[in-house]
């Protein structure tokens, strides 16, 4: 595994470990965040890269939607975003 591709799982599982601690995130913008991390993981499993090109789009307005409330979930979804877009993605 390359290390963009490290440094992304490394910021995934800390994205899970956020999520799961979100008790008062609406339930709607929680699955929908699962829901783009399944993806994302499903993607570097596969290692054909990402085949939506709106995931990074996805990620960055549930960010926005969500900053203000929850700001480490917000942080680490930024990080992802910013990773993707690293990629090239």
């Amino acid at each position: 595994m390359s290390t963009p591709n490290r440094e992304l799982r490394s910021t995934l599982d800390h994205l899970h470990e956020q999520l799961r601690g979100a008790d008062a995130l609406d339930p709607e913008v929680q699955a929908r965040l699962r829901d783009a991390l399944r993806e994302i993981e499903d993607a570097l499993a596969a290692s054909d890269g990402l085949q939506e090109p709106s995931l990074r789009d996805r990620l960055t307005e549930l960010t926005r939607q969500f900053e203000e409330s929850h700001p480490n979930l917000a942080a680490a979804v930024g990080r992802v975003v910013d990773t993707l877009a690293n990629l090239g993605i």
